[in-house]
Parts: C-alpha cells; structure tokens; sequence
C-alpha cells in the first residue's frame, strides 16, 4: 500500500526496468498494483467472499477506499478483525501471484479461503480485544 512491493510498475517507475506487463493471475493488460489487489478477477473473488462474510458491498476506486472501510464505524474488533482480513487477502494474492509468475503453479482462489480465514482466526485469537470465535458471532 506505500508502494514497496516489486510490482511491475514500481519497476518500471522507480528501477527504469521496463517490462512488458501483464497480470499473472487474469493475464489482463494490467500492471499496476491496484488491478492486482483490487481489480484484478482473481482478488475480485476473494474480496467478494469478504464482503459477503460481513454483509458489505465493496466497491474501491482508490486505496484510500480500502483503509477507510477499515475506519468505518466498526466496533474495535470488528476493526481489527476486518483490517486483518484485507491484509491476509493482499498476502494470498502476492502468493499466488509469485506462484504462478516464478513456479507455473495456477492456484484456484478459492484454496486460499481456508489460509485467510485460519490466518485472520488466528490474528484475532492472539488479540487482547476480539471476543468472538468464528465468523457467525462476528456477524
């Protein structure tokens, strides 16, 4: 999100290594971050599997947009809780990204379901703050 990850278009901007560009995970003509993270079908879906899990609509233009769903009116686990879900998304996403641009290996969204779900779990089990359990009681 402060633009350290080696995307193709930190690369080309900040490194002057031009590459022919193309998203790994849609092969879409898209090489900035936000279409990975955000536009991209593949972060799509799990973004939608979010939303769905807390009852919202996503709909981000711009990272701002991300955060400030993080800055909702939320209660302070709900906060961490969902603050800790987009970011494990975003981890699953460069994962399979890498997976599949240095190991050939095509890895369907859905098998990271269950890693950001025991991911974001785990988060809120070590939090001091998050009561609940599962994501039934978070709803």
């Amino acid at each position: 999100m402060i633009d350290k990850i080696p995307t193709d278009d930190i690369l080309s901007c900040r490194r002057s290594c031009h590459l022919p560009s193309i998203c790994s995970l849609c092969n879409s003509c898209a090489k900035y971050y936000f279409h990975l993270f955000f536009d991209c079908a593949y972060a799509l879906n799990l973004s939608r599997w979010l939303a769905s899990n807390i009852n919202y609509t996503f709909n981000f233009q711009t990272k701002e947009e991300i955060w400030n769903l993080c800055n909702n009116s939320w209660n302070p686990p709900c906060k961490y809780v969902i603050t800790a879900s987009i970011i494990n998304i975003c981890n699953e996403i460069w994962f399979a990204r890498n997976q599949l641009r240095f190991q050939n290996k095509k890895i369907p969204w859905k098998t990271y379901l269950a890693s950001i779900a025991s991911s974001t779990a785990l988060l809120g089990n070590l939090s001091k703050f998050v009561t609940f359990t599962n994501v039934s009681n978070f709803m």
